[in-house]
């Protein structure tokens, strides 16, 4: 008997009224016996475990892709803060140049030049007026020197009407195509009346689609004027 009032019995207690018996050794012989489980998966679990594992990647890469779109189109509407700062910084000292037309001295490298107005038009050319992809390309580098790689527009393609200018540019470690229209057709913002070629187009290539209808956000900038505008919807 223990101290408890059960009685030790083989294989089990014996407690308080005769008859009640737990048989431990019994439960033991009990689960020696039963088949033992199998501890793989079945079809039936794999597939589950496949489809969820393939709404959640569905999932985090649309989230993944939207967050990479705020990122590029935050950093194109920084870019254009920047390049306005730096277009009004340019026209502020060509005025105190003396207005110079060709490679005004005083700023970044010195060969930038100026239109009429007084904001930055040309650079290899010599030329003082926004007339080629390659007078946007070197406007972009002078205004915002150690600034995203630019490069200029396939000159075999028109800017404003194909996507194909596009293409040649991808993988080359370029950040933006830039050129020149003389019609923008496609622009979601309001730009100053046609003829357009005076202005420039900066389009960013982050992450960027050559395919019809892949947005092309992209920075304006008239040279007549000097201001700057940014269309983060535009799509051609």
């Amino acid at each position: 008997m223990d101290p408890r009032g059960r009685t030790r019995t083989p294989g089990g207690f014996r407690i308080g009224q005769p008859g009640i018996l737990l048989d431990w050794s019994f439960m033991t012989r009990l689960s020696d016996t039963a088949p033992p489980r199998d501890a793989g998966f079945t079809i039936v679990e794999l597939v589950v475990v496949i489809v969820v594992l393939g709404i959640l990647a569905a999932i985090g890469l649309g989230r993944f892709a939207h967050v990479d779109e705020e990122a590029v189109n935050a950093k194109v509407t920084s870019l254009a803060g920047a390049l306005q700062s730096a277009v009004a910084a340019f026209h502020a000292n060509w005025r105190v140049q003396g207005e110079p037309t060709v490679n005004v001295p005083g700023w970044g490298d010195g060969t930038l030049d100026a239109n009429p107005a007084g904001y930055p038009a040309s650079g290899r050319r010599d030329t003082g007026q926004v007339g080629r992809d390659q007078d946007c390309e070197d406007v972009f580098r002078g205004l915002l020197q150690n600034g995203p790689v630019v490069i200029e527009a396939d000159p075999n393609k028109e800017i404003g009407t194909s996507v194909n200018h596009i293409e040649p540019r991808l993988g080359g470690g370029f950040e933006f195509v830039a050129g020149q229209d003389a019609s923008i057709p496609d622009a979601t913002v309001p730009l100053p009346g046609s003829p357009n070629a005076e202005i420039c187009q900066f389009i960013a290539l982050d992450h960027q689609s050559v395919q019809p209808g892949a947005p092309k956000p992209t920075i304006f900038y008239d040279s007549r004027t000097g201001a700057v505008f940014v269309d983060l919807e535009r799509v051609f």
